[in-house]
């Protein structure tokens, strides 16, 4: 099989993206890169997670080693098939493989003549795509090995024992990894009670016989080595390299790895700094693998309780929040998640007695889910106090009139109705007291309107004796005794009880 150089394809909600790799050389940042841009070099890309040789030493071994393939092939080229594929193969075991070591990377053949099974093949699967000859690559659950013509000769070549070429992981990684899995329901809790360990991870981490390439391979070396880090405990770095894995091999049980790795790697980092914050935004984009919006949003949840009400670093949240939601495309998740962000932020501003700087934030809590009675409430409370600095009753009038056409659900709620009807009648009565009377009769017109369509707001009845009482008194000063008597009785049927108006009312009988 000669290699194929598709690169992966990074659609928006793709569970890894080029922009938040983390990488630990300049040549490895420079080899993805290339790949990004599908300038494919898989011996750059097989060299880049190690650390060991400098840019010129990997120059030196790469070309010495194409330089040795060349000299071999040509050496070999009038064999026939079988004895040419031995007389390679054992060429270059002796040139370049010196020991076995079962944790390796590729590079140490170069620096050491180190390998495993993963590194071996490797080497050989590069020698075959220069020499052209045809190869597989075959992986299985303890071993990875190659076959040269694997359509007629399907000549086999062991770079190691099948028994002891291929990491072995932990008992306690696989028992955890199927914890998982149950946990996500892709194992039913009777197959898990019926088989044993070995069978079930098998089964679900490496499935059938696989086939990879050359760049799939350089990615399962990059899964070699976070399985490594996992072993040690170094679950962020790990992460780090499996995210890697996946550009490279964008495989399904790779998917899992990361889901696995990355749920171990934010619940072990108690701090809610950014890294806690990208790593749950990394989180939300396995809902194929079990994570659900609701999970997404609890945790931002208890992100808030800290930062805000526990730690008070609000300059600390705020960075928190535009990590988390910055490469979020769920458009549900992101509303979600701003809700939680503007009511709690919005909440601590109306605690401090701050409510004109929380104004803001309720509003967008309104904007997100209008139909939500708490975010409602603290917005009309802190609404209602902002109205104690103003010096203009016609400016809290237009604010109400405005929140009323932008927010159509708050008419069903009488405490907005009741600051509307309280705004509407302080203005009728300033109107007739200044004698403005076309101007108080509009905002009588109104307060009535609005009085009758909602007949169970409660108004403060000392108010709506007291406009109506002023209004009564200019017409009766004009002789206009009628319409006062008129003014009166209206007013008595909103305020029925009060003092003001029945005494008033009995004077000009």
């Amino acid at each position: 099989m000669m290699l194929s150089s598709t690169l992966l394809a990074q659609a928006p909600d793709s569970l890894v993206r080029f922009n938040e790799l983390t990488f630990y050389s300049e040549f490895e940042r420079e080899t993805f890169k290339r790949f990004q841009h599908k300038d494919v070099d898989i011996f750059a890309l097989l060299m880049s997670n190690g650390s060991l040789l400098s840019d010129v030493k990997i120059k030196e071994g790469r070309d010495r080693f194409y330089d040795h393939v060349t000299i071999v092939g040509r050496e070999t080229a009038e064999k026939k098939t079988g004895k040419r594929i031995k007389a390679i193969y054992d060429n270059l075991h002796s040139k370049f493989l010196m020991k076995y070591e079962l944790k390796n990377r590729f590079e140490e053949i170069f620096y050491n003549g180190y390998y495993n099974c993963v590194s071996a093949t490797a080497l050989y699967a590069l020698a075959f795509e220069r020499l052209q000859i045809p190869y597989s690559i075959k992986e299985e659950p303890t071993h990875v090995y190659l076959v040269a013509y694997p359509q007629d000769e399907r000549i086999v070549l062991e770079t190691t024992s099948p028994l002891a070429g291929y990491y072995t992981l932990s008992d306690e990684f696989k028992q955890n990894y199927l914890q998982k899995l149950k946990d996500q329901k892709l194992i039913s809790a009777q197959e898990y009670a019926m088989q044993d360990v070995k069978t079930l991870f098998d089964k679900y981490y490496f499935g059938q016989n696989t086939e990879v390439n050359l760049q799939q391979l350089a990615g399962l070396q990059y899964l070699n080595d976070a399985l490594y880090k996992t072993e040690d405990k170094k679950h962020e770095e790990a992460f780090t390299q499996l995210e890697k894995a996946y550009i490279l091999n964008p495989s399904q049980r790779i998917a899992q790895l990361l889901y696995y790795t990355g749920a171990q790697t934010f619940e072990s980092r108690k701090e809610k700094d950014s890294t806690h914050a990208v790593l749950l935004s990394k989180l939300s984009r396995y809902t194929d693998l079990g994570v659900d919006q609701e999970m997404i949003v609890g945790e931002f949840a208890r992100a808030t309780q800290d930062l805000l009400f526990v730690k008070g670093k609000r300059d600390q949240y705020e960075q928190y929040y535009r990590i988390l939601t910055r490469s979020i495309t769920h458009q549900k998740l992101k509303d979600d998640l701003a809700y939680v962000y503007n009511y709690e932020t919005g909440r601590l501003l109306y605690s401090q007695a701050k409510c004109k700087d929380a104004l803001p934030y309720f509003e967008k809590t309104l904007f997100l889910k209008p139909n939500n009675l708490e975010a409602q409430g603290l917005f009309l409370a802190s609404l209602a106090q902002t109205f104690n600095s103003k010096n203009s009753n016609q400016e809290i009038i237009k604010q109400l009139d405005d929140y009323n056409a932008k927010f159509s659900n708050l008419q069903a709620n009488n405490h907005f109705n009741a600051l509307r009807a309280m705004a509407y009648l302080v203005q009728f009565n300033m109107s007739y007291t200044t004698n403005k009377i076309a101007e108080g009769d509009k905002y009588k017109t109104l307060f009535e309107s609005l009085a009758t369509q909602y007949p169970d707001i409660s108004i403060n009845t000392e108010l709506i004796g007291q406009s109506y009482s002023n209004a009564a008194v200019y017409y009766y000063r004009k002789g206009q005794v009628s319409k006062a008597k008129q003014f009166l009785s209206t007013g008595l049927k909103y305020a029925p009880n009060n003092y003001e108006l029945i005494t008033r009312q009995r004077m000009i009988k």
